[in-house]
């Protein structure tokens, strides 16, 4: 999958920039959630603490993953390896994001 991606995006700039584009958009918006939410939160005391170590813990998880799937599929020759690390390190953030969702909607409702 990593091969027809990089393909596609050499076919042409456009296809490049739409997966740059989806990558920081991507980042952004799982930042901002997270900001958000971990606002919502609190600010950090006994409690919050134990609940964002939680969460720096799944991206944790997440990002060793990421990192063996990034080693294991991707070559040492393709064309853009930094912009597929990029939408890895996205996807890391989208699931922290979501995992901050999750424990707000499950502690604070």
């Amino acid at each position: 999958m990593v091969e027809l991606l990089n393909s596609w995006m050499l076919e042409s700039s456009g296809n490049f920039n739409m997966i740059v584009g989806l990558t920081m958009v991507l980042w952004v918006g799982s930042l901002v959630v997270q900001f958000f939410f971990s606002n919502k939160i609190g600010k950090p005391d006994e409690r919050t603490n134990a609940i964002y170590l939680k969460i720096i813990s799944c991206m944790f998880t997440t990002q060793l993953i990421m990192n063996a799937i990034f080693i294991t599929f991707v070559d040492r020759d393709i064309e853009y390896f930094r912009q597929f690390f990029l939408l890895f390190q996205g996807v890391v953030f989208l699931v922290g994001a979501i995992y901050t969702i999750r424990l707000y909607r499950k502690d604070f409702k």
